[in-house]
């Protein structure tokens, strides 16, 4: 998908997007807010340069790439994620290990969740540690359902 195809159903179809990218992509991770939903497709799109390789981005699978684009590279600190951004609490809670950032990435067809411990949080680690990590099969259908689905609702 072109991105100028992509920015045109995601202004069609951004509320029902943001409410497919909770139901189905973070169902078992936890809730994205939905200012912080418009601030990370605001980010997207401003950015010059992609880090993650978009060969297979589709309007399903656009919410892994974008939390991955954003997020991922920024290896976010545990404190950012709160319910006004992107709350992580079901995968914190499955973890219940000790670490200081999170980070995303996406590998071949899996979105994947690492909780790290670097070595800000302990200056005694010479690298950092992946303490937990979970992988997610990315679905590759699904959001135009979704949204004829949930539009008339």
């Amino acid at each position: 998908m072109q991105e100028s195809e992509l920015k045109a159903f995601i202004k069609e179809n951004s509320p029902l997007i943001y409410e497919y990218i909770n139901a189905e992509i973070l169902k078992d991770i936890g809730v994205m807010s939905s200012s912080f939903f418009e601030r990370l497709i605001d980010e997207y799109f401003s950015k010059e340069e992609k880090r993650v390789c978009t060969d297979n981005l589709t309007a399903d699978t656009f919410g892994y790439y974008l939390i991955t684009e954003i997020l991922g590279e920024s290896r976010q600190a545990f404190p950012f994620f709160r319910k006004d951004t992107l709350c992580l609490d079901n995968i914190f809670k499955e973890a219940k290990v000790y670490f200081n950032h999170v980070r995303f990435t996406i590998e071949k067809d899996t979105f994947n969740i690492y909780l790290v411990q670097t070595k800000a949080g302990v200056s005694s680690l010479d690298e950092e540690i992946i303490k937990y990590s979970k992988q997610f099969p990315i679905k590759t259908s699904g959001i135009k359902e979704f949204i004829v689905n949930y539009s008339f609702k």
